[in-house]
């Protein structure tokens, strides 16, 4: 087995992975999804694997002989994404058998045990996204907080829309950065980043696809829009319902039907989204002397155990779970 990891400029991490060993195999797949262990089984195979992380994305060409089958057993930090370049495999998660072969790509979800099956010979490319990663830009295109699971589907039609823009801009972006062409253009580099992995919130059908399906969102209303401003400024202090509907010159009733029916959400739920995603972008830089109690007063969480849970609600992970694997990142 071959094992290789190099960093280049622009946050690129290349790795490699060659070999005929199940159990160094298990290992290196362990790695890649941290913190859910790989279990790996078959004889007489061979595997071929290349991969690159570009900040929040990590593109894989996988090359498989022989049948083998691994678990994971979940909870992972990223979903795997796997798109299908020739032969076939088999994913169960939560007691479901999806078929990954020729326009069919299966999404795994992060958060759940799976077992895939792969037939040989097999190849695919696979695009690992974390879960915070997906949550963020889906609050982001919506405008609105974003609570519990997202509920991504198994099933991805490669065929069609969506799907067949992503299985033909995929391969473009690993070509790309395999052979550094796209380094040499960060601006390109970053627009088909981007575009994947909306491209990818679009063709996987999820609990909010409803809401991406809108024509065009209508205007904020201006109480609405003063409200969210106000919220921006003042986001560390103790802000009741009463004060930000008087800053916004209207009555609360009519500041919470208008976040009810243009953001989904009530008012003070909406505050409490903009704290926690300004709570988990600090811990995320994973600054020498940070503690979490430390950042949640500063962003007016005052009731330490309501602040946690409604933290692991959000983010999946308990706020000390962040700040220590920030603080590993930025050791390493």
């Amino acid at each position: 087995m071959m094992w290789r990891v190099e960093s280049v400029p622009s946050k690129i991490d290349h790795f490699s992975l060659k070999g005929t060993c199940s159990e160094e195999l298990a290992e290196a797949l362990s790695r890649l999804s941290p913190p859910s262990p790989a279990h790996v089984q078959g004889d007489k195979i061979a595997y071929d694997i290349h991969g690159i992380t570009n900040g929040p994305i990590a593109v894989i060409a996988a090359h498989y002989e022989g049948d083998l089958t691994v678990q994971h057993q979940g909870p992972a930090e990223a979903n795997i994404i796997m798109l299908p370049l020739c032969g076939r495999s088999v994913v169960t998660v939560d007691g479901r058998q999806i078929l990954s072969e020729g326009r069919r790509g299966v999404f795994v979800n992060s958060m759940s045990a799976s077992t895939t099956q792969f037939i040989g010979p097999r190849k695919h490319l696979g695009l690992r996204i974390s879960h915070d990663e997906l949550t963020r830009r889906l609050a982001r295109r919506l405008n609105t907080p974003i609570r519990g699971s997202l509920d991504f589907s198994p099933e991805i039609d490669l065929s069609v829309g969506f799907g067949c823009l992503l299985v033909q801009l995929v391969p473009v972006l690993y070509a790309g950065l395999r052979d550094g062409t796209l380094l040499q253009s960060p601006i390109a580099l970053n627009h088909l980043t981007e575009t994947t992995m909306e491209l990818l919130i679009e063709a996987a059908r999820h609990r909010y696809s409803p809401e991406l399906c809108r024509v065009a969102e209508p205007p904020l209303p201006k109480a609405v829009k003063r409200a969210v401003d106000y919220m921006r400024a003042n986001i560390a202090r103790p802000l009741s319902l009463e004060e930000i509907a008087t800053a916004c010159g209207v009555s609360r009733r009519t500041l919470q039907s208008g976040f009810r029916n243009f953001r989904n959400t009530t008012p003070l739920a909406f505050l409490q989204h903009l704290r926690l995603e300004s709570v988990h972008q600090e811990l995320m830089t994973g600054e020498p002397g940070l503690s979490v109690k430390q950042v949640a007063l500063k962003w007016g969480f005052i009731h330490r155990g309501r602040f946690s849970a409604d933290y692991r609600k959000r983010y999946g992970v308990y706020p000390s779970e962040t700040l220590r694997i920030s603080e590993a990142d930025c050791a390493d």
